[in-house]
Order: C-alpha cells, then structure tokens, then sequence
C-alpha cells in the first residue's frame, strides 16, 4: 500500500474548513505533525490513517492511496463536510456528554474481552506478558491526555464527587500509638488524645476522602444516575 503525499490531508482539511492546529487537536497530534505530512518530510501510517477515518469518516485507503478524491467510509462517493458532520453524529455522538458515554461503554467493553481473552487463550502467560505492555502504554496515553488538554481542574471536579468514608475503631493504645508513628494521619482522621481515657477503651472515628488521579489504580466509582 502506497503512502499518501501530503495531498490527501489538505484537501480534507480544506473540506472540513480547519487549520493545521485544529485538525491536529481533532485527530490528537500536533501541528508539527500535521505540517510534517503536508509537506513530504513524514509519511502518515496505515494506523494514523486508521485514527483520522474513525474521527473524521473519511475512507482510510483515500487517505494513503491518494487520487485526487476523498470518499465516504463505505467508499461509495465523494468525502464532503456534510459526511464528516453526519459521522460525528452518528458515530461520536455529535461529541454530547451522552454521546461519549456511548463510546466511553463500548472502550470499556474492548478492554474487558481483551483482558479476559489473553487469560484465556493458549499462550494465556506469554499474552498476559504482552498485554502489561500495552496497558503500561495506556496509563502514558492517560498521563499524556490529562496534560496536553490541561485536565487537571475537571479530573479533580468529577474525583470530590467520588467522595469516600474511611471508617477505624481502635482502642486508645491503638491511635496513640498511631499518633506518635503517623502523625499526619491520626490528626487527619480527627484524633484528639484525651488522657482520662484508658488504654483499652474503644474509639470510632470517621474521615471523608477524596480518591487520588491515577491510571491503573481504583479511583473511586461514579455516582449512580
């Protein structure tokens, strides 16, 4: 399969009415990329050409075998803004919040069938062992996803609504004891030592937590609707 020249990128971009800039940010790469390809000195991969026709609609062979036309998906006729609106809709939801939902299900579903498939399968151990590698490239993508669309604000909004009750009942021995090994978490679970108290008397306290932002580790779950 022939790569494309750079020719077939100008004209989607003209067709969808975008910059360099955007249409780096549409597809998830950088302008320097985009410009790379518009002007020969990198050639896009069948992978990369994969990514802009799930995003944009436009058939992934028109993409890298470049004739002079774009075309749908099905490629059935010519690619137009209208079939790129009409995708957006169908495919990603015209990019509402319920719309995401729908494709943030179906990732967790892919992700759900290739974990337990690689447990299953024949090589079920040299497949796990491969598959670390992938999910450890997925907690980069994450890492790099929440600082290139600068998410920090939004991630910590959605995480104070996960909040989480640490319950601990000790004896007095117990959180003194606790008191003098961590210090910080006996005064952030409330403790007060109340010398009158015996040793071996009980205490109940209770905090309230917010889950900490990171990929590969139980965040919380989101509320019920």
């Amino acid at each position: 399969m022939k790569h494309f020249n750079g020719k077939s990128i100008k004209e989607l971009r003209k067709i969808l009415g975008l910059t360099q800039e955007s249409f780096a940010a549409l597809i998830g790469s950088t302008k320097d990329t985009i410009a790379s390809w518009e002007t020969t000195r990198n050639e896009v991969s069948p992978g990369m050409a994969w990514r802009i026709s799930m995003q944009t609609g436009v058939e992934q062979k028109s993409l890298l075998e470049w004739n002079g036309k774009l075309k749908t998906r099905d490629g059935r006729q010519a690619f137009t803004k209208e079939d790129y609106e009409k995708h957006q809709k169908r495919f990603w939801g015209g990019g509402t919040e319920q719309g995401m939902e729908k494709q943030l299900v179906d990732c967790k579903d892919a992700l759900d069938l290739l974990v337990r498939a690689s447990i299953r399968g024949k090589d079920g151990v040299q497949a796990r062992a491969r598959l670390a590698g992938v999910v450890n490239s997925f907690i980069q993508w994450c890492q790099q996803t929440r600082e290139d669309y600068e998410l920090e604000k939004p991630i910590d909004e959605l995480l104070s609504e996960r909040k989480t009750v640490l319950e601990l009942n000790k004896t007095y021995r117990q959180w003194r004891e606790m008191a003098k090994q961590d210090p910080d978490a006996a005064r952030a679970m409330g403790f007060k030592n109340d010398p009158t108290m015996d040793e071996r008397e009980s205490l109940r306290l209770t905090m309230e937590g917010i889950p900490v932002w990171k990929p590969g580790y139980r965040m919380g779950r989101p509320k019920a609707p």
